[in-house]
């Protein structure tokens, strides 16, 4: 069995990058590219070679299931930015990790970004909100503390950082550039900059413990797929 995509939709699969059912090392690794490889033996601390490899092979797997190949015969290239993309272009494609939550974001529309973030990761919120927030963002933030205030903060993250991936100048647009509006705790709008216009929706995923959101340069609703759906589907590279 293979996947199949849906007009104006962006499918959202996401992963642990730290457990061994999610995807054996060993399999993960037969998959990847050369330069992948030389890429992964770069880690000095074998945890995050492991979820390197666990990315990039889930990354393979799940796109060979849309594209009904074996997860090794995917061939990607860089754009001038450093997003990847399929040499076939075939379909588009993001990927995002947050120490051991990954998202993969996949779509037939072109131009998409996603991003996620754990709420408890370590970061300096007021040094970067002063940084990277505009002043309607900076109210939604402040005066807000403890859990309260991560979610705050990474929802207004995750939504620049997805705009900015969408496409493809990463943080060549600066943060502070960008102005993300919300319905409730959500962020729905990219109000700046006005072109390319940009379209946002959070992602809702399985655990609660982070904020993910996705953008693309034309409308588009998310579709979670459960993991486990593509996993439970026959073997990978079957057509």
């Amino acid at each position: 069995m293979t996947w199949d995509l849906e007009r104006e939709k962006i499918d959202v699969v996401s992963f642990s990058l730290d457990r061994e059912e999610t995807l054996a090392i060993a399999d993960g690794e037969s998959w990847l590219s050369r330069d992948e490889k030389e890429r992964s033996e770069k880690f000095r601390f074998g945890e995050l070679r492991d979820r390197y490899i666990r990315g990039r092979g889930m990354l393979r797997f799940i796109l060979s299931r849309y594209l009904r190949c074996d997860p090794a015969d995917l061939e990607f290239g860089v754009g001038e930015h450093g997003k990847p993309f399929l040499l076939d272009d075939s379909l588009h494609f993001n990927l995002s990790h947050s120490i051991d939550i990954a998202v993969v974001a996949v779509s037939e529309i072109p131009s998409i970004g996603i991003d996620v973030e754990r709420f408890d990761r370590d970061v300096d919120y007021d040094r970067l909100a002063d940084r990277c927030f505009r002043p309607r963002e900076w109210d939604r933030f402040r005066g807000l503390e403890g859990a309260a205030k991560a979610e705050a903060f990474f929802w207004i993250w995750t939504a620049k950082e997805a705009r900015m991936k969408a496409t493809g100048e990463g943080f060549r647009l600066e943060p502070k550039r960008i102005e993300i509006a919300f319905e409730g705790e959500y962020p729905r709008k990219c109000l700046e900059p006005i072109s390319p216009r940009a379209y946002l929706s959070p992602a809702r995923l399985p655990t609660r413990e982070a904020a993910c959101t996705v953008a693309a340069l034309s409308p588009f609703e998310v579709r979670p797929i459960p993991l486990s759906q593509l996993q439970n589907s026959g073997d990978a590279g079957e057509s």
